[in-house]
Parts: C-alpha cells; sequence; structure tokens
C-alpha cells in the first residue's frame, strides 16, 4: 500500500513536467522536497516488502490472509499511508506544520475535501497536483488498488475491500477480476471527462485537477472561490454535476450496464432510483424555499450545490449560507445520507437508510402482529440478519462518534457555535468538506489548533472505514489473537 502511494507520488511528478500551468498558478515544482518524500515512501515500503517476504521463507504454512488480519491491515495501513501522503506538505513549499501536512494528507486521501490552505491560487502546482492526485487515489480506494495489483497471490479480496468500502455487496462472483473492471470504468470516466472539461474551455491544468476530483467525489479545486469563478460556466457546472452524479453512483450498476445484465433491471438496483428521486426533491425544495427565504440564485448554482453537497463533493459554485434555514437544513440531512453503495462518495449511504427506514417499519408492524414474519428487502432480495446488525453498527457508531466528536471539538474550539461544531464533525465522517456557520463553504480549517487538526483527521479516517476498521485496533482480544 505504502509502494502504491509512493508511485502516485512519481505519477504527480510526471504530471507536473507534463500539464502546462494556468496564469496565476505557481509553476515552482521544489524537486529537493519531492525526493525526500518519494525517497521515504518507496524506502519504507520496501523494508515492509522484502520483510514480509523473508519472514514468509521461514514459514511452512501457505500466507492466506484471515479476516481478523485483512481489517487490521485497512485500519493500520490506512492510518500509515495518510502519513505518507502528508509528507510533500512537509518537505515541499508551503512547509507546512506536522498536525497541518497530516490534515491535509487524510483529506486528500479520504477524498473529504477540507483544506487548511487560505491561499490556494498561491501553491506550487506540483502540490496542487498532489491534492488531486490523492483524492483520485482514496476515490476508488488504496485497498481497492492493492487488490488488483495481488490478484492470485492469497488475499482475500473480499474481506479487504468489505472493511475498506460498500462495494463487498456486489453480487458479482469473483471481486477481483470486478475490481479490474470498476477500475477500467473508473480511468474511462476520468479520461473521458477530463477531455470534456477541456474541450468545454478549462485549460489542461484545471481539467486536469478537477476531473481528478470530481470522478472521485472529492472536491480539491485550484482557487480560492472553488467552482464560482468566471472560467466555470454554465456548460462545465452541468458537465460536473453530470461527473459528480456518476461517481455517487453504484459501480456495479455500470458494470451491469455493459454485460447487458437486465433482467430485473429496475428492482436489483433500486437505490440509485432513490438517490436520483432524492435529488430531484430536494432541489425541489429549494427552489420553493427562493420565495419562502426570499433568496434569489441560478437555477444551475442550486442544483450543483445539492449534487456537490449530496455526493459528498464538496464543490461550491456559491455561498448556499446565504440561501436561508431550509436550505441549511436540506444540506445537512444530504450530507448525512451521502451517495449510493458501491461507489466513490461518503455518508451513511442511500441503501442503509432505506433499511433503516424498512427495519423500524417492520418493527412497528410486529408490535401488534408478533408471530407474522416480515422479511426485509433490499433490491428485491432478503437482506440477512448479520447485514441488518452491521446496519444498526454503523449507524450507532456514526450517531455516537457525531455526537462524542462535536463534544470533544466544542472542548477544544469552544469559540466555536453549536450549528458549527455539529455540521462539520458531520461533514467529516461523511468526507464532504464544507460546513456550516464559522466552518462554512467559503472558510479554511486553518485556524483550527495543532490538537482540532489532528482530532478532524482521526474523524475522517473513522469515516472512510465506516468505524469498524479503526476501532478493531482497540480490540484487545484481536492483538491476543496473532
Amino acid at each position: 500500500m505504502i509502494l502504491l502511494v509512493g508511485i502516485a507520488m512519481l505519477g504527480c511528478l510526471a504530471l507536473s513536467y507534463l500539464v502546462p500551468i494556468d496564469d496565476g498558478h505557481n509553476p515552482a515544482l521544489d524537486l529537493g522536497g519531492w525526493a525526500i518524500s518519494v525517497a521515504i515512501t518507496l524506502a519504507l515500503g520496501l523494508i515492509c516488502y522484502f520483510g514480509g517476504m523473508l519472514r514468509a521463507r521461514g514459514q511452512k504454512s501457505p500466507q492466506v490472509m484471515r479476516q481478523r488480519e485483512a481489517m487490521t491491515l485497512v485500519g493500520i495501513g490506512w492510518a500509515v499511508c495518510s502519513l505518507v501522503a502528508s509528507l510533500p506538505y512537509l518537505f515541499c513549499e508551503p512547509h507546512l506544520p506536522l498536525s497541518s501536512a497530516i490534515f491535509e494528507g487524510v483529506s486528500g486521501l479520504t477524498t473529504t475535501g477540507a483544506t487548511i490552505f487560505t491561499e490556494i491560487e498561491e501553491l506550487p502546482k506540483s502540490i496542487l497536483l498532489w491534492r488531486s492526485v490523492t483524492q483520485w487515489v482514496g476515490g476508488m480506494g488504496i485497498l481497492a488498488m492493492f487488490v488488483v495489483v495481488l490478484s492470485g497471490m492469497g488475499v482475500s479480496s473480499k474481506t479487504l475491500i468489505g472493511a475498506e468500502s460498500s462495494l463487498s455487496n456486489s453480487d458479482i462472483a469473483s471481486l477481483q477480476q470486478a475490481m479490474r473492471q470498476y477500475w477500467l470504468i473508473y480511468l474511462t470516466f476520468t479520461l473521458f471527462g477530463g477531455l470534456g472539461l477541456y474541450f468545454l474551455g478549462l485549460t489542461p491544468f484545471q481539467a486536469v485537477n478537477h476531473i481528478l476530483t470530481t470522478v472521485s467525489t472529492g472536491g480539491f479545486g485550484t482557487r480560492n472561490d472553488s467552482i464560482a469563478g468566471d472560467e466555470f460556466t454554465t456548460p462545465i457546472k452541468s458537465l460536473l454535476i453530470l461527473l459528480m452524479t456518476m461517481g455517487a453512483i453504484s459501480f456495479p450498476f455500470y458494470l451491469a450496464i455493459i454485460k447487458r445484465k437486465t433482467r430485473n433491471f429496475r428492482q436489483r438496483y433500486e437505490e440509485i432510483w432513490w438517490y436520483l428521486g432524492l435529488l430531484v426533491l430536494a432541489t425541489g425544495i429549494l427552489f420553493v424555499a427562493q420565495f419562502a427565504e426570499h433568496f434569489q440564485a441560478d437555477a444551475v448554482d442550486v442544483v450543483f450545490n445539492v449534487v456537490s453537497l449530496s455526493t459528498s463533493t464538496g464543490y461550491v459554485s456559491a455561498d448556499f449560507e446565504q440561501w436561508g434555514d431550509i436550505t441549511i437544513g436540506v444540506m445537512l440531512i444530504l450530507m448525512i445520507i451521502g451517495g449510493c453503495s458501491g461507489s466513490t462518495s461518503g455518508g451513511l449511504k442511500l441503501s442503509r437508510i432505506i433499511l433503516w427506514f424498512r427495519y423500524v417499519r417492520a418493527g412497528l408492524k410486529q408490535t401488534f402482529r408478533p408471530k407474522v414474519v416480515m422479511p426485509i428487502k433490499m433490491n428485491g432480495r432478503p437482506v440477512p440478519d448479520s447485514a441488518l446488525a452491521q446496519l444498526l453498527l454503523v449507524i450507532t457508531l456514526f450517531g455516537f462518534f457525531a455526537i462524542s466528536g462535536a463534544i470533544l471539538f466544542r472542548i477544544l474550539e469552544h469559540h466555536h457555535s453549536a450549528l458549527g461544531t455539529l455540521s462539520l464533525i458531520i461533514s467529516l465522517l461523511g468526507n464532504t468538506g464544507p460546513a456550516f456557520a464559522e466552518m462554512g463553504p467559503t472558510e479554511s480549517f486553518g485556524e483550527l489548533s495543532s490538537a482540532s487538526k489532528i482530532l478532524c483527521s482521526g474523524i475522517m479516517i473513522l469515516g472512510r472505514l465506516e468505524y469498524v476498521a479503526v476501532l478493531i485496533l482497540f480490540s484487545r482480544a484481536l492483538w491476543k489473537r496473532y
């Protein structure tokens, strides 16, 4: 995993040479700082790799990764890779303090999109590209790439991917083969989306950066005003809306279309139809809210910000905080829900929300009809009890960390408002980026204390790994077993 991050650094350096810079951006390339970052990353990765190979030589039993080992790898791997991703911010301009570098590295790799930078346009070209590359790599997941590379080497792919994302919910027999196909789809979206942004008027530098952070639903940009600049015309915003929505839709859906597996299509992917309906409903509410809250906004900006928040991308084309309380309420709900399972988006995932409502409805009916068996279905199939238990676990942990995280953050940053604090923690858990009040869409995280930045970094990793893969590291039974 560390070696893959090192390869991503080399890819970023290649892009820094190949992609011409925009006027107004800093073309500086700190080769010395990048050399240190790449050297540390590759050296650490090679030590781990060859150390593991030497250890394996002395063992006669086959190297099979068990479930607990895979879960441990996910939790520790993401923490270490996030630290490694912060190295360019430490050794290159602008030479950030350790806590700020960790925050920015974690935000990129988890595709949260929150930033400590206040003057983004003054950042060196290579750092801007590194922010985008980390989000693109983290969008599909480091473990997803890891499984593709180590195909056929005894790695339990379903356990690894299941600990990192919701792609394991796919009904495809071979997850390793499926991951190759998902990556091919991801690359295709990136290539054609980038060309589309370029032909619609963005410069090559902007097109590369924004396509990397759009298909990954990450949200890092190259301007202080995100997507609110004049160069982002209505056609460009419309294409970004389409690309963000595509990133938030389950990737097995695209694979089914390619393979023409359209039998019971509507029923098998009901989450997607619910999700598209949710986008239409939220947009309609905001259009109506214009009359109640007495604000005016362009129709494309309303749609853009709804899609950006619901997909956990976090781009901003207008300061939606000025659109009134109804808008803030709708946006907060969208941040909690997130996109579809098996996508690059964050949040709780709409499938869990649907299942939770159906679980509650069945429970209410059974209070007056206790002997009736009411199977809970999703995508036309009964949901096993183990999946329902996992559903309740994730939702419970989300609530717990939302409350406890807000309390800890308020202790560290007591001058922040309740709305700003709670919306910030929800945004970080959902890997969305912008929040409200003093942590709103036009604000930076740079003023936070070092302790607060470390707390926020941990919350982002918790949300990206959906809590379990991180919490299991603190289980004494796990370490006693191995």
